[in-house]
């Protein structure tokens, strides 16, 4: 098989998916002599971004787009029309294209975007994945799309480090958008008026990993057995731009963000965990295995501030059917969580 792949030139623009980089991208491409239009699915263009849905943003800046549910019609088909001088791109598309799609709607030049160093970390939950395991390998990787999740020809690809000072997800996704902005609209730069000549990379699949999509509602109940630096990673995952860990305190479901170890105070029993030991105006301290856990900010399920009405003494805990579930694996559809 030739693994010299062609692309280009170009000069349309078809994004499928959501995302804040699907954001930059529809207004990076008018002022740079492309026309961009947009398909997503229900779920995503009901996303918010500074209190904007998507929808509400490709109508404020005129982008032309399309909201369904199942991508295989005939609206779709006569919307994507002839991609002959279109870059078709997804960013984070809800639908698994089939090859048959492929083929007719895109003429098997449908890239996608990934953030990882494929063939490893395939799946969802990037952000949160990232932080528990803490990974600073960044990745700007562009690749084929077919059948498989994640699974076609690299095309593309560039390497950076998320700096120790990413603890949480919008950290992660801050530089993330910012690498991947300046990475595309290079390439889309020289692709506006020549083609350019690339040598196609077959993912190695014995070095494969996959990790499914999370559910901030399903996935995020803190065990408070766990070691320090897992725990504070665990809930470093759930924080901004999501609704942050949860857990239980006098009866009631809170929801956990800004958190730090601290080795001051002294190693603390097993049976102290979730034991708050010291309470100030702007934070407390929380007893955990091997440390002690500082906690910034805790809120009711309405986002509203909890923290005064904590007092030395009390306790974080989180029921065992909460745990239980916190490891059933949650699926996506185009409309939301099935």
């Amino acid at each position: 098989m030739n693994n010299i792949f062609s692309i280009g030139p170009y000069n349309k623009i078809l994004l499928l998916g959501g995302g804040r980089l699907l954001r930059d991208l529809c207004v990076w491409a008018p002022s740079n002599k492309y026309h961009v239009s947009v398909i997503t699915s229900i779920r995503h263009a009901l996303e918010t971004i500074n209190n904007e849905t998507l929808e509400s943003f490709l109508k404020r800046n005129n982008i032309s787009y399309l909201v369904v549910d199942n991508i295989e019609t005939e609206e779709v088909e006569n919307f994507i029309g002839d991609t002959q001088k279109t870059f078709c791109l997804s960013l984070g598309a809800a639908w698994i294209f089939k090859a048959n799609i492929m083929k007719k709607y895109f003429q098997n030049r449908l890239f996608n975007l990934h953030g990882t160093r494929l063939p490893q970390n395939r799946g969802g939950g990037g952000w949160s994945w990232q932080v528990m395991t803490a990974n600073r390998f960044g990745f700007c990787t562009l690749h084929l799309v077919d059948e498989g999740i994640d699974t076609g020809d690299l095309v593309l690809f560039d390497e950076f480090l998320y700096p120790a000072t990413c603890r949480i997800p919008i950290d992660y996704e801050n530089l993330y958008v910012k690498k991947n902005i300046v990475f595309l609209t290079n390439l889309l730069k020289k692709l506006i008026s020549k083609e350019k000549h690339l040598k196609l990379i077959a993912q190695t699949e014995y070095l494969s990993t996959y990790w499914p999509r999370l559910d901030s509602l399903t996935h995020s109940w803190i065990d408070w057995s766990m070691e320090e630096y897992d725990l504070e990673r665990f809930i470093c995952a759930f924080d901004d731009p999501y609704i942050g860990a949860q857990t239980y305190i006098n009866g009631k479901s809170v929801h956990l963000k800004s958190v730090s170890l601290n080795f001051q105070d002294g190693v603390f029993h097993n049976y102290q965990s979730g034991l708050i030991y010291r309470k100030t105006k702007s934070w407390i301290c929380v007893c955990v295995k091997g440390a002690a856990l500082i906690i910034e900010q805790v809120t009711d399920k309405n986002g509203n501030d909890m923290l005064n009405s904590i007092r030395a003494g009390d306790r974080f805990t989180t029921p065992t059917a909460k745990l239980e579930n916190n490891k059933q694996r949650v699926e996506y559809s185009p409309t939301g969580l099935k």
